[in-house]
């Protein structure tokens, strides 16, 4: 098979995979916005994709290294190894979407691609102190989101405590300008991880020699994710804006605020994060700063289960679709 012919499939593979995350990644920017009636959903949505599709753009390639080449050594991927772990987080993006989870892609990428390294040359293979710095930018984020969101709301309380309603449409203002740098940040943190996975294809199949994230590559992710932005995530939207409480102007403004500085700030420093679980978790951090008893804890508790069975179960579908692939001599 000529390296052309192994290539269109495994990019085929990124730009699904991507534009999915775009469709759950549109509700981590707009659904607070629409659920507190800071702005309409068609506005919201064409804000959220111009944002994303500029994102990729504002904040460097260090989580796309951290995907692509502290995980696993590059040069020892095949190809077939990406089909697995690309399949098996296609796979896992889909059911999340059809059971009506926000369930991260983010999760389930690193979790295909360990799954399908393992399977090819076994644990040896994980550069265990780039999985650990993965498994512990993932791990910490989501609970730095419910403790964002708690703090900023308290203060926005503090300080709006001798005022009118009229103090709503200050915050919706607020959402306004808040929300495109969460598109920013959103788009940054989700684009790199198909950039990471993009390069590790390019290098399996010999057209690149060394790992170096070409600007057509950030172009090319920052449009599949806009592109998924645009056209899907109203189911998710719907779940993530109103199942955890009634969303306000001020609960809304303190999610956004909260998880654009968590995710900012873990994409410079090359923490790879979920979007969708800091943007959660930030909800629930603002709901729980009025009162805890507001908060739908029953979801919750699926979110959190979901977030903790992801990693494992796209492990298992890629170990065993990399040994199933072998056994039908496609290696």
């Amino acid at each position: 098979m000529s390296r052309v012919a192994m290539l269109i499939p495994l990019l085929g593979l990124v730009a699904v995979q991507d534009i999915l995350t775009g469709v759950f990644g549109a509700p981590s920017i707009v659904a607070t916005m629409i659920a507190s009636r800071a702005m309409g959903p068609r506005s919201a949505i064409l804000l959220s994709t111009l944002a994303q599709l500029i994102g990729p753009f504002l904040f460097g390639v260090a989580v796309a290294t951290a995907v692509g080449a502290e995980i696993v050594e590059a040069n020892i991927i095949t190809p077939m190894m990406l089909y697995a772990a690309l399949g098996s987080t296609v796979f896992w993006m889909l059911f999340s979407w059809y059971v009506r989870i926000p369930s991260s892609s983010t999760h389930a990428l690193i979790g295909g691609l360990v799954g399908a390294v393992v399977a090819g040359y076994g644990p040896a293979a994980i550069h265990g102190s780039g999985l650990l710095k993965i498994l512990v930018s993932l791990t910490l984020t989501a609970p730095l989101g419910i403790f964002g969101g708690y703090l900023i709301a308290r203060g926005c309380y503090w300080l709006a405590k001798n005022a009118t309603p009229h103090i709503n449409q200050r915050f919706n203002q607020g959402q306004l300008i808040v929300a495109i740098f969460l598109g920013f940040a959103v788009g940054s943190s989700n684009a790199q991880n198909a950039m990471g996975i993009t390069i590790l294809c390019l290098l399996a199949t010999g057209f690149l020699s060394q790992f170096e994230v070409p600007i057509w590559v950030v172009a090319a992710s920052a449009v599949c994710l806009a592109l998924g932005n645009l056209i899907g995530g109203m189911r998710v939207m719907k779940t993530v804006g109103m199942q955890f409480f009634r969303i306000r102007p001020l609960h809304g403004f303190s999610a956004e605020f909260s998880s654009t500085a968590i995710i900012i700030a873990s994409s410079l420093m090359g923490g790879d994060v979920s979007t969708t679980h800091v943007t959660s978790m930030s909800i629930i951090g603002a709901g729980a700063a009025e009162r805890l008893s507001i908060v739908r804890w029953g979801f919750v508790q699926r979110v959190l289960l979901t977030w903790v069975v992801t990693i494992p179960s796209t492990a298992l579908v890629a170990g065993i679709l990399y040994l199933t692939l072998g056994m039908l001599g496609m290696e």
